[in-house]
């Protein structure tokens, strides 16, 4: 699937103003502790000396409170990477960090963005001068299906001499999707788009085509797919020609697809988010493969409140995938919803059932069908990773 990256997207100045976090280290701490001793003991002993040197010590850390916040100001931090992408692959995701101040350097800096408020991507550097910038590429994956309008990129430091820890987040407007990613279930795998015709022509369940007849000459207009390679090989050495199988008339053959997707549970089964996460997945590779094959498809899902969705063309499968980056399971699904969606197949049309619900609490309410319909259980597929739903500002409703 093509993806769009997003431009580098630096921070704006008044952002980049923001307030630096200061956290005290240990050294600092320990430095503190001592100073603050040797001033207190020095005014009681009236011991110029020891006094002078808490109060000393009291001036360094000034000094360092003063010197950490400036070391970085100006300092901006942008993310170019794919506006979608899917849960679990990997993608490059490219973080820049630029030095806005002109003559002023930054020193012992750490930078980053935080993906979807998942996964760090960050880096470090030693010296950055004043105007100049400096990039890292890491190749990343993100698990949590959602949607965010803007992330969260930071820069830190503890300069100088490590007795303070100067922490500045700042806001990244660059969108980023996660897909669910396509899986294409065993039962929709047929051999039958590798066949003339129809689409999936040669699937058992969709249409067969017909009886294996036997092997005649190649002609013009033949289908290369046809091809007895093996035969043909034989046949040219004695001097004959390319030969191509030849089938007997199909019976019966899908002419379209209806797609029903519910979560609906006859027996009390307990609800997995992981098993909705999955079912996504299949979801998503069953559309992918019929509108490769070319074939019309009608989508009834619980999730769109029923409403039918056709499936023509790659934009409006695009634009389902789309909707499938927020949406959340359905919790009022009855067996009444069911019955009306497998109600509305007409004749010629397959029917295709997922759901993120065991098989096995479902199947009774299917009706008898010319075509036999295609059941995809969530339980073939094994357990996976927790996909949760993000939310956060930004998330479009």
């Amino acid at each position: 699937m093509a993806v769009s990256g997003n431009p580098i997207s630096l921070t704006e100045k008044e952002k980049s103003a923001g307030k630096v976090r200061v956290e005290w280290t240990r050294s600092g701490l320990v430095l503190a502790g001592i100073g603050g001793a040797l001033f207190a003991v020095g005014m009681w002993r009236v011991d110029g000396v020891m006094a002078s040197m808490g109060l000393a010590a009291g001036v360094l850390l000034a000094v360092v409170r003063w010197i950490g916040p400036n070391n970085l100001k100006g300092l901006d931090v942008g993310y170019r990477g794919p506006r979608r992408v899917e849960a679990g692959k990997g993608f490059e995701a490219k973080v820049e960090l630029s030095n806005g101040r002109s003559f002023f350097d930054g020193f012992w800096i750490e930078f980053g963005v935080r993906l979807m408020e998942e996964k760090d991507v960050s880096g470090r550097v030693t010296w950055i001068g004043g105007g100049g910038s400096v990039s890292l590429v890491r190749r990343v994956s993100l698990k949590n299906r959602g949607l965010f309008c803007a992330q969260i990129g930071w820069v830190r430091s503890s300069f100088p001499l490590g007795l303070m820890s100067f922490h500045r987040s700042l806001k990244i407007e660059a969108e980023t999707g996660v897909l669910p990613l396509i899986k294409v279930p065993e039962e929709i795998r047929f051999s039958g788009f590798l066949q003339d015709g129809p689409p999936l022509g040669g699937s058992g369940q969709l249409g067969g085509v017909g009886e294996w007849k036997g092997l005649v000459e190649w002609r013009g207009g033949d289908s290369v797919k046809k091809i007895a390679w093996s035969a043909s090989l034989k046949s040219e050495m004695s001097g004959g020609g390319l030969l191509v199988r030849q089938h007997e008339p199909p019976g019966s053959q899908a002419e379209a697809c209806v797609v029903v997707f519910h979560s609906y549970g006859g027996d009390g089964n307990l609800i997995r988010p992981d098993r909705f996460e999955k079912s996504l997945s299949l979801l998503s590779g069953v559309l992918g493969c019929l509108q490769g094959w070319g074939m019309p498809v009608r989508l009834f899902a619980d999730f769109r409140n029923w409403e039918p969705l056709e499936i023509k063309n790659k934009r409006q499968l695009v634009g389902l995938r789309e909707e499938l980056i927020l949406v959340e399971r359905a919790s009022w699904t009855e067996a009444h919803d069911l019955l009306e969606a497998f109600g509305g197949v007409d004749d010629g049309e397959c029917l295709v059932v997922l759901s993120d619900m065991p098989a096995r609490s479902w199947t009774a309410l299917i009706p008898s069908m010319p075509l036999p319909p295609v059941i995809i259980d969530i339980e073939k597929y094994g357990r996976s990773p927790r996909r949760g739903f993000l939310t956060g500002k930004g998330a479009r409703p």
